[in-house]
């Protein structure tokens, strides 16, 4: 069962106590491009009050184990309380939408065995996306930019 941190105390308590960790927030399947999951973590070291938004983009129709075939940012905020009032604004994720011990249900996902007569259409939304994303479409220049996996 998936449980959620309560409020911004329970979440920044939670931060305090881990020091180093990610906390995964969400995957979302992307309509729009066949095969491709949207991920978004964050990512902190509380000793450091260092606080960073990694968002990822993943052909999962194309790549089983999510780990070759993606795209991302790194994204990072002065605060703990700046980058959930990110997430509230951009996402509309509550710090109560936030689970506490997140377990990706893969079951939800394009997968490149049990979908593989998608694999021309999957092929299709990836080389898509990749124009996409070196474009820079998917980029918030309003944000301090840590990392890319391509050069901005």
């Amino acid at each position: 069962m998936t449980t959620y941190f309560k409020d911004f105390s329970e979440l920044a308590a939670y931060i305090q106590s881990t020091e180093k960790k990610h906390i995964t927030i969400t995957h979302q399947a992307i309509p729009d491009y066949a095969g491709m999951v949207f991920s978004l973590a964050i990512i902190f070291d509380a000793e450091k009050k260092k606080y960073e938004l990694d968002m990822e983009w993943i052909s999962f129709g194309l790549d089983l184990y999510a780990e070759n075939l993606l795209e991302g940012y790194l994204y990072k905020f002065k605060s703990l309380e700046e980058l959930t009032g990110y997430l509230y604004s951009k996402y509309q994720i509550r710090v109560s939408d936030i689970p506490a011990n997140y377990k990706i249900e893969h079951e939800k996902f394009p997968d490149p065995i049990k979908d593989k007569e998608q694999k021309t259409d999957f092929e299709e939304g990836w080389q898509r996306f990749q124009r996409d994303f070196k474009e820079g479409i998917f980029l918030d220049a309003s944000l301090e930019l840590v990392y890319s996996t391509h050069s901005v």
